[in-house]
């Protein structure tokens, strides 16, 4: 096994989920991975080469990623960028700053003076360069080299205006589908979703290439859902009409739940409170999953249930009256 040290370009949509796919996804993909750093806009590993294919294709809150070169101060960064150990070949030079630091640099003219360094050793090529090289703004001057590029237009191809049949307050495919990767499910596990609504969780799970389930208790939405999937190509999902009560009776132990149950919508909820219905369900998804599984629920609040242990918790304020709250939990131990 071959393991590189790599950088991990995240986006800067939310503080804390964008890290938080990136080290699921690792646990997943790379599990050997270490020699872990967390900064500003970024994430460092040693981690396995060939886990970057699969790591790229599950990302949804991470831009790029590469081999990490190295890092310099703003004072030394010619001097520092003349020393990295690039390979032959022609270059891209593209630098960014993340999270508003040093605003009082012109990116575009650091890329030009990076460029003019390293000119002599490498030819500079801005339309089809062998390499693309980048600078990340952050505590420090990063280096790495774009070999990947997560495409983040897919998830705006699946949003909800896209969709046969919709519901207007469904995640965002991208947080769909980090909601999936933080349940740390790989490739063939059994992903479930007891609110399945329009779809959208589903969906993703099952390009991902997992063995997606869902249910609802209101048959119009499951059939919505069903049209959903066929739209978007999404084969051999299974769907049913159930309350969420019932899941472990009509689908048997699952590796990973990852759902966004309704928030009071008295149409969803069959007039339930929702309190209620929040705690009989999470009681339900405890007993389902199996004894190493993880459950993703989003939330209007925080919320805990005596058969789950809350590993992780992240709050995104949507607007005024709405911040979701993304729990992973885990099993209790007997």
């Amino acid at each position: 096994m071959v393991l590189k040290k790599v950088l991990f370009e995240l986006s800067g949509e939310h503080p804390s989920l964008p890290r938080a796919e990136v080290l699921a996804c690792l646990e997943a993909e790379s599990p050997e991975y270490h020699g872990l750093r967390i900064g500003p806009g970024y994430l460092i590993a040693d981690c396995e080469l060939g886990s970057l294919d699969r790591l790229t294709f599950r990302l949804a809150l991470t831009h790029r990623l590469g081999p990490y070169l190295g890092n310099a101060s703003l004072d030394d960064l010619e001097r520092q960028a003349a020393e990295l150990p690039l390979p032959p070949g022609s270059l891209s030079v593209r630098a960014r700053s993340v999270q508003g630091l040093h605003p009082e640099v012109n990116t575009m003219d650091l890329a030009k003076r990076v460029g003019h360094t390293l000119r002599g050793e490498h030819r500079i090529d801005l339309d089809s360069p062998d390499m693309h090289l980048r600078m990340l703004l952050s505590d420090e001057v990063h280096f790495f080299l774009r070999s990947h590029e997560v495409d983040r237009k897919q998830f705006d191809r699946r949003k909800v205006a896209e969709r046969p049949y919709f519901s207007p307050v469904s995640l965002h495919p991208r947080y769909a589908r980090a909601l999936v990767n933080l349940t740390g499910a790989r490739k063939g596990d059994v992903v479930l979703d007891p609110f399945c609504g329009t779809g959208g969780i589903v969906l993703e799970a099952a390009l991902l290439g997992m063995r997606a389930l869902g249910s609802d208790v209101d048959p119009a939405m499951v059939e919505g859902c069903r049209r959903n999937l066929e739209h978007f190509g999404a084969d051999g999902v299974r769907l049913e009409v159930c309350d969420v009560g019932d899941i472990g009776q009509v689908f048997g132990e699952v590796k990973a739940v990852a759902t966004d149950p309704p928030y009071g919508r008295a149409a969803s909820t069959k007039k339930e409170a929702v309190d209620g219905l929040y705690g009989r369900g999470l009681e339900a998804m405890a007993g389902t999953v199996c004894t190493d599984g993880r459950i993703g629920v989003v939330l209007p609040r925080q919320f805990e249930s005596p058969s789950l242990e809350l590993l992780q918790l992240h709050r995104q304020r949507v607007h005024r009256s709405l911040t979701r709250h993304y729990h992973l939990f885990r099993p209790r131990a007997p």
